[in-house]
């Protein structure tokens, strides 16, 4: 048996700014990490075959199929025709957090799927050509609507910056492991109760980003003075909570999709309990609201979010690894 175990990732600064729409233009800087929330999955060669079905997938629904082309999975199809993949196997797929919540499941499942894949293959890679070829196969191969940013955390692993330019990508650890400590005992990730699919949200997006460009820039000069701090010996976090209202106010304008009533409340709420600012994580119109919290205000805080799921976390410090059983 073999198995991929890939983070999910919590995007911070520099959403929206991760299209080649706009870091073709415009040089990006985005920051975010990894969470201790993971997709596995799991693949077994079968050498004795006992049934005409032999390729069996495990996920949301079952698949018994005798070869690839009667796959439905899109994204398995696709890897599986990708990688010219013929064997008898059987495939599960679990994941620690509902898929279509803004964590990055999408971009997640597809690194780890490759990771896995390349591992069976006995294909040589590194980080960057395992992001550059998700972020391919997604976008050329899938035709989805995803940015870069995804994939590269997923891949990388760690709270990151990230910078992109034209066809550039750099990725730099930011923090080191006692700030990054610091910094995540006064965050809290809420859910909404909503899951939603990205796609049609990040579709809608791109074809105003001519129109969004100038909240596009305001977002990506957020972006760098929050660099900025993380880079600073002694960083004053209470800063970069106020830097998290500031780009969710301007992620709002970028659709009207990206928030809703039920939304609004929440951060209303939480900002009334001592929340000094927040975001939406992912495309919008649902999944998790990100939480900056003052030391003094944690209490207040928890107490008003219980009618709410509050799920706890805390960042990795690598990415999507495979391991041989």
């Amino acid at each position: 048996m073999i198995i991929s175990k890939t983070p999910l990732r919590i995007s911070l600064f520099g959403g929206g700014t991760d299209f080649p729409e706009f870091f073709e233009k415009k040089k990006v800087s985005i920051l975010g990490g990894t969470i201790n929330k993971y997709i596995y999955i799991s693949l077994i060669n079968q050498k004795l075959i006992t049934k005409k079905n032999k390729i069996k997938l495990f996920y949301r629904l079952k698949e018994e199929v005798d070869n690839v082309s009667q796959i439905k999975h899109k994204v398995i199809k696709e890897a599986f025709k990708k990688f010219k993949l013929k064997d008898s196997i059987e495939l599960h797929i679990s994941s620690e957090i509902p898929s279509y919540t803004g964590l990055g499941s999408s971009s997640s499942f597809t690194v780890g799927l490759f990771n896995l894949l390349q591992n069976i293959k006995k294909i040589k890679t590194n980080k960057y050509k395992l992001a550059e070829d998700t972020i391919n196969f997604e976008r050329n191969i899938l035709k989805e609507f995803v940015g870069y940013q995804d994939q590269i955390h997923a891949v990388f692993g760690g709270f990151n910056l990230i910078e992109i330019f034209k066809n550039k990508i750099k990725v730099k650890k930011i923090l080191n492991q006692r700030n990054l400590k610091n910094f995540e005992r006064n965050l809290f990730l809420v859910f909404t109760g909503i899951t939603r699919r990205a796609n049609n949200i990040k579709k809608k997006k791109i074809k105003k980003i001519d129109k969004n460009y100038s909240n596009l820039e305001k977002i990506n000069i957020i972006s760098n003075k929050a660099k900025s701090l993380f880079k600073q010996k002694k960083i004053n976090f209470n800063k970069i909570g106020l830097l998290l209202d500031q780009t969710w106010k301007l992620k709002k304008k970028l659709s009207k999709n990206v928030s809703n009533s039920k939304i609004d409340k929440i951060y209303e709420l939480a900002k009334k309990n001592g929340a000094i600012g927040g975001k939406l994580l992912g495309a919008g119109s649902g999944g998790f609201l990100l939480f900056y919290v003052k030391n003094e205000n944690l209490k207040n805080f928890k107490n008003s979010m219980k009618p709410y799921q509050v799920i706890d976390f805390k960042f990795t410090l690598s990415g999507s690894k495979v391991y041989k059983i």
